[in-house]
């Protein structure tokens, strides 16, 4: 009788553990290594860029007026300054018909740009979204600003173009150091094929993105001042004069005239308070009463992005809303707070004591 031998299995081996505990398989471990894995320079874009992209998304959200028309820093009223001369003014007068849906998506996509790009998730994806939303606002936010090197919108659409570009380098790179110890890419998945952890780390993204705008959103801070503050007042007639850097002004006692351009009573703007108006030659203006018998105008165009600023009262002073560049008018509309370059333009302006007009003198 013969003995039946029993062929042992060609394949001894376990096969690898599955769980928790698998090697690579840790949810931090690809963010680790994708950091890792880049050189010294693509690390500080990277970091520089996300952590900026999710600030920006944050702080929109944070801001109590960001939604609310009628505030400064008002998604609308952003959208129609930004319009005026911009190659893309149609896209954006369209997005002006729903501002909050328009300002949540930017809010949304700036803070998933931020957090993807810190986590490694879609590098060359969220590159590309980044450049895409630096390009339209480098078009729109910042179109009117020179020289263009003031306009930070093109920096950063540099800096994410850079960046896209050298993610792209390294990944090729690697792919030829793969091919060229091996012979042939074994194993090697092409940089979009998305799998189970990645789809894992998409909706962890997505659950991330939420959970920081919620949080943002609870955080918010209250409306700012309303820029209706400028209460609207027409002007028409000749041009004015323009005074310099410290003109603009007119005092009761100082300087009186018996005619021109009526803009407004003296005895209508409260102290501390202003009126808008069309200056004849200049466009949007603001009067902007100091005291008992002092009063100043300017144009309203901000000098940084040509958005038209807004007065806060509590603060007496001429604020941007669409950057935050703020104007001193007690001195010459002079900048003290944010990015505009230069002082707003003076408008040479007199009282008429006969008729207690403020006038645009002949």
């Amino acid at each position: 009788m013969t003995a039946t031998r029993t062929r042992a299995p060609r394949h001894t081996l376990p096969p690898p553990p599955r769980g928790r505990h698998r090697s690579g398989d840790s949810f931090l471990q690809p963010i680790v290594e994708s950091w890792s894995a880049q050189p010294a320079a693509l690390k500080v874009l990277r970091a520089f860029l996300g952590v900026t992209f999710f600030y920006a998304g944050v702080q929109k959200l944070s801001d109590g007026g960001f939604f609310h028309a009628g505030s400064l820093s008002y998604i609308g009223t952003q959208l129609q300054e930004f319009s005026r001369g911009s190659p893309i003014g149609g896209l954006l007068r369209f997005a002006d018909h729903v501002p909050v849906l328009t300002g949540l998506a930017i809010a949304l996509t700036e803070i998933a740009i931020g957090l993807g790009t810190l986590a490694g998730i879609g590098p060359l994806l969220f590159a590309a979204g980044g450049f895409l939303v630096n390009l339209l606002l480098t078009l729109s936010a910042t179109w009117h600003v020179h020289p263009y090197f003031l306009g930070s919108d093109s920096m950063y659409a540099v800096a994410w173009l850079a960046y896209f570009v050298g993610v792209a380098e390294t990944r090729r790179r690697a792919r030829q150091a793969i091919v060229s110890r091996k012979g042939h890419a074994v194993g090697y998945a092409a940089p979009g094929a998305i799998g189970r952890r990645e789809m894992l780390r998409g909706s962890a993204l997505a659950g991330a993105t939420l959970v920081s705008a919620s949080i943002a959103a609870t955080l918010a801070g209250p409306t700012t001042q309303p820029a209706s503050a400028l209460q609207r007042r027409s002007g028409g007639g000749s041009a004015g004069d323009r005074g310099q850097a410290g003109g603009g002004s007119a005092s009761g006692g100082a300087q009186q005239a018996s005619g021109g351009t009526p803009i407004a009573s003296l005895n209508s703007i409260p102290v501390g308070q202003a009126i808008g108006f069309n200056a004849p030659g200049v466009g949007p203006a603001a009067l902007v009463r100091l005291g008992p018998d002092t009063v100043v105008a300017y144009s309203r165009v901000c000098t940084h992005a040509g958005c038209l600023v807004g007065y806060d009262s509590s603060s007496r002073i001429l604020v941007c809303p669409c950057h935050g560049a703020e104007f001193d008018p007690a001195h010459g509309a002079e900048v003290i707070g944010g990015p505009a370059p230069a002082p707003l333009t003076p408008i040479k302006v007199a009282v008429d004591r006969q008729t207690g007009q403020v006038v645009i003198p002949s």
